[in-house]
């Protein structure tokens, strides 16, 4: 049988999209291009605010972790067995009185506090090395007389510094928006801290008697600048530990 098309049947088989359809498709590819855009963005925001909170994690156990190191060795020293404590840390302008290993002070603003500690170990590169650190690193007590203070601030970058003895302070960790310390003092000499109170309430004799520093860093919330974060440690001092 031969089937014969007229030219009516091949014009419709030939025609193209109309209008209305070319319209519709337009509108389809729009929703579907601007559901696109949204999970890009959302998954970009989502990526962005982990790589901040990663950071955030990174510096605060950083942070934390150099301070409770070099506090906790406050009133290290390696021969106890031939000195007493008073005489391995003589009074000093910094520390005036006898076996005082901390100091510190308080900012001007909240949050912009100081604190300084001392400790005697043993000379570095001998077979009766502490090897210690110091807050930048270094191996404190490269010789028989040195007497390592490492002194902890924050400055106008928002950066946790450390200085070690009259050497320029270093910045160690950054997004520090606020660095306060409280002092654990033992008044009655029982071993248990009595109370913390803030470097403008310490004394001479105050000075003499901490045990522990509670040091509070604040930092910038990568999620909510308007929300900061705070993280808080109580640090035993190796003296008294």
């Amino acid at each position: 049988m031969i089937h014969r098309y007229s030219p009516h049947s091949r014009k419709a088989r030939q025609a193209g999209f109309s209008l209305l359809e070319t319209f519709i498709g337009i509108t389809i590819g729009l929703f579907i291009l601007a559901g696109i855009v949204t999970v890009f963005g959302s998954t970009r925001q989502n990526f962005t605010a982990q790589t901040g909170m990663s950071q955030w994690q990174d510096n605060e156990r950083t942070a934390m972790t150099l301070l409770t190191t070099v506090i906790e060795h406050a009133g290290y020293y390696y021969n106890p067995q031939s000195q007493l404590a008073t005489t391995a840390f003589p009074a000093t302008t910094q520390f005036p009185t006898a076996g005082q290993v901390v100091t510190g002070t308080s900012g001007s603003t909240a949050g912009n506090d100081t604190v300084t500690v001392r400790y005697f170990p043993s000379t570095s590169g001998g077979s009766t090395s502490d090897f210690m650190e110091d807050c930048n690193g270094g191996i404190a007590g490269s010789s028989s007389t040195a007497m390592s203070i490492n002194t902890f601030a924050l400055n106008s970058s928002n950066e946790l510094t450390c200085a070690v003895g009259t050497q320029t302070a270093r910045a160690l960790v950054g997004g520090i928006t606020g660095f306060s310390v409280l002092y654990g003092v033992d008044s009655d000499g029982n071993g248990s801290v009595n109370g913390y109170f803030p470097a403008s309430a310490m004394t001479n004799a105050t000075w003499a008697t901490v045990v522990s520093v509670q040091v509070t860093l604040t930092f910038t919330n990568p999620l909510d600048s308007t929300q900061p974060i705070t993280s808080v440690r109580v640090i035993n001092l190796m003296s008294h530990a």
